[in-house]
């Protein structure tokens, strides 16, 4: 009894590891992982290239005031 538990619980990881949404899957936390990496060095160069010391003028500059 129990090698078929041991079975039927392989065959279910087989198998969830195909659903396209599951987040569990093997080639989806890669992916995740990729993304993440790909978004933090965007927004690594995104905090290089803004000058958050003119923020505050090109903000005043471009927002009108009600």
């Amino acid at each position: 009894m129990e090698t078929i538990d041991i079975l039927l619980n392989e065959t279910i990881k087989i198998l969830e590891n195909q659903i396209p949404a599951n987040p569990a899957a093997e080639r989806n936390e890669h992916l995740e992982k990729q993304m993440q990496k790909t978004l933090s060095e965007y927004f690594h160069q995104l905090d290089d290239a803004l000058d958050w010391n003119a923020l505050e003028t090109i903000y005043y500059r471009n927002v009108r005031q009600e």
